[in-house]
């Protein structure tokens, strides 16, 4: 992956000991399919990426800074984050949206 990413050391072991999702994995979904929606955020433009990560979605917030994707927080997508997901890459089948 030509990608570069940074984020904060301290924040990484928060999100993991939080939300049981190290950065260095949840870089691996910018490799493969991944749904880029607009996050919050009033100092810099934000966004959401919803993908697959072990057979679960996930949701990685970050910004660009300085031509690298920089990690903010990861955790497990939302259901409503998930439906968007499946609705645009799988076909969107309703029986899906309570899996995960």
């Amino acid at each position: 992956m030509s990608t570069m990413f940074a984020w904060d050391e301290t924040k990484r072991l928060a999100t993991l000991k939080k939300h049981g999702i190290d950065f260095i994995d949840a870089v691996e979904i910018f490799a493969d399919t991944y749904l880029k929606l607009p996050g919050k955020g009033d100092a810099e433009r934000r966004y959401i990426a919803i993908g697959m990560l072990g057979g679960a979605h996930i949701a990685v917030v970050y910004t660009v800074r300085n031509g690298m994707i920089r990690l903010i927080t990861a955790r497990r997508a939302r259901r409503d984050e998930r439906k968007d997901f499946r609705a645009l890459y799988s076909g969107g089948n309703p029986a899906d949206e309570g899996q995960d």
